[in-house]
């Protein structure tokens, strides 16, 4: 495998991942992949295979990364939030032959949930549970230390990763990168960023979602930086990786810098090897981004846009000095951006369209072709389901959603998805499901619902009612309002601009 990966091998010895306790060597990530994937190999698994994992941000996931680059294997990361439907759906789609899960993380019982999931290439001797054993299935431990194979790495247009999004039409989306669009993409940031092996990066984002798996996996690997994993967020635990592992990179939602600055205020703390945070994935205030600046005073702080489809759109500000549209916008266009209007013709300069986009990163369809209608103008343009305007012709400044998509903490949740799960309850005889405004979390998730004549629903009976279901719970809407009815037009179709005008406390 030498001369495959030049970062690994350059400096074999030095400490690339660091997880908890765990710091993983260049030589040893790259001894483990091999042992893994030629274990897989031996078992059966033919190039092409998909493989999935269920797991938090723990250095294995990294190493089974590394191993379907090696073997030829295309990679289903999957949320730790699944539960039994959504894991149903995406295990099937992607025809998944191994996965890899924890035996127990946050009080759930990976073990007992993957007992009730069946698809048609389930194999028990094929589910390995991590830093764990269970006599139902293998173990990820079990897979290491025999003799490595020929690695057989895949060809640049074959697929790589496959990553789920909710979107408008009621149910996960895959969306399918290829080797070459991450590649792009690291490239990309990279050198927008100024990225090299003298930075160190605090990784709290999932590596089930694009960026984290992009942080996690391609910046150590590409490009030397070394990676922290932080498998669960505390700011203040943050602020002592920070100090101690000398950070220079983070990216995260809202709720990561809101608390990540709170700890640094509590602390006055200026973490001075800090010199980039990038900040995306829902509503960003500019009153947040300023005030990190101010208290970050060795770190370029901005907003940044974009989505699993095409990622990182705009990759922020370069520098410091243009604090105003590092705050104000959602940073520099890195990519052939249009703004559209309701007829598709290109709005004035300052005037709000609607996002489409291309560029090399761009992802290459989702594994669902009937998901691929409506997605792409006549001329290969990606819909975002944004609205924006330019700003000094090379910013965008998003004005909202085209889509009702509710982002919540950076994850898509799909109002149609809850509304279709909320039919199913006795009690419910209509929903309509909003995104309201969150401090915290970007936006949350608030249910009208109108009831059966005699019956009645909770907040608390619903939260029951999902978790009955096998859904996950971060989707259960966090407000619920009982009305006598919902807002409609003369054809019927709710209106759901007048309900997000309603919110918690105004009057039908």
């Amino acid at each position: 495998m030498d001369g495959l990966w030049p970062v690994l091998n350059q400096n074999p010895e030095r400490v690339i991942l660091v997880d908890g306790p765990q710091r993983i060597s260049c030589a040893q990530w790259l001894a483990q992949a091999g042992e893994l994937g030629s274990a897989l190999r031996r078992q059966g698994l033919p190039e092409g295979a998909a493989i999935a994992f269920q797991l938090p941000n723990w250095y294995e996931a990294c190493v089974i990364h590394l191993a379907a680059l090696l073997y030829g294997f295309r990679l289903v990361p999957l949320l730790p939030m699944y539960r039994q439907t959504e894991l149903s759906l995406i295990l099937s789609e992607c025809q998944v032959q191994a996965v890899f899960i924890p035996q127990e993380f946050r009080q759930q019982s990976y073990t007992d949930l993957l007992a009730q999931v069946s698809w048609p290439q389930r194999s028990a001797q094929r589910i390995y549970v991590v830093r764990g054993r269970d006599d139902r299935y293998g173990a990820y431990a079990d897979l290491l230390g025999g003799p490595t194979l020929a690695p057989t790495p895949a060809l640049l247009d074959e697929v790589k990763l496959v990553l789920y999004t909710s979107g408008s039409t009621g149910k996960p989306k895959g969306v399918m990168h290829t080797h070459r669009s991450i590649d792009s993409l690291i490239e990309f940031t990279a050198e927008f960023w100024g990225l090299s092996p003298a930075d160190v990066a605090l990784v709290p984002s999932p590596v089930g979602h694009i960026g984290g798996s992009m942080y996690a996996f391609d910046f150590p690997l590409r490009l030397g930086v070394r990676a922290l994993l932080m498998e669960r967020w505390n700011a203040d635990q943050a602020m002592d990786l920070i100090e101690a592992e000398s950070v220079s990179f983070c990216a995260g939602a809202t709720p990561f810098l809101a608390d990540l600055l709170a700890a640094a205020e509590r602390r006055a703390s200026a973490l001075p090897s800090l010199r980039r945070f990038i900040c995306g994935g829902a509503s960003v205030p500019p009153a947040l981004i300023e005030r990190a600046s101010a208290q970050f005073t060795q770190c370029t702080v901005s907003r940044a846009y974009g989505s699993t489809e095409l990622p990182v759109i705009c990759a922020g500000v370069r520098s410091r000095a243009d604090a105003y549209h590092g705050a104000h916008t959602d940073g520099q266009c890195g990519a052939d951006v249009q703004l559209l209007d309701d007829a598709g013709v290109p709005v004035d300069p300052g005037e709000v369209g609607e996002v489409v986009a291309r560029a090399p990163r761009l992802f290459a369809g989702y594994v669902d072709p009937q998901d691929n209608d409506g997605a792409f103008t006549a001329d290969g343009y990606f819909r975002m389901g944004d609205l924006a305007r330019w700003v000094d012709g090379r910013f965008l400044e998003i004005k909202g959603r085209k889509k009702e998509l509710i982002i919540r903490l950076g994850e898509n949740l799909s109002p149609l998805e809850i509304e279709n799960v909320m039919l199913q309850h006795p009690a419910v005889r209509q929903v309509a499901v909003v995104g309201i405004a969150d401090e915290r979390t970007g936006e949350a998730a608030l249910a009208f619902v109108v009831v059966h004549p005699g019956a009645s629903l909770s907040l608390k009976e619903l939260q029951s009612y999902w978790a009955d279901k096998g859904l996950a719970r971060q989707k259960c809407p966090e407000y619920l309002r009982v009305v006598d009815s919902l807002p409609t037009n003369t054809i019927g179709k709710v209106l759901k601009r007048e309900l997000q005008r309603i919110g918690l406390h105004g009057e039908l």
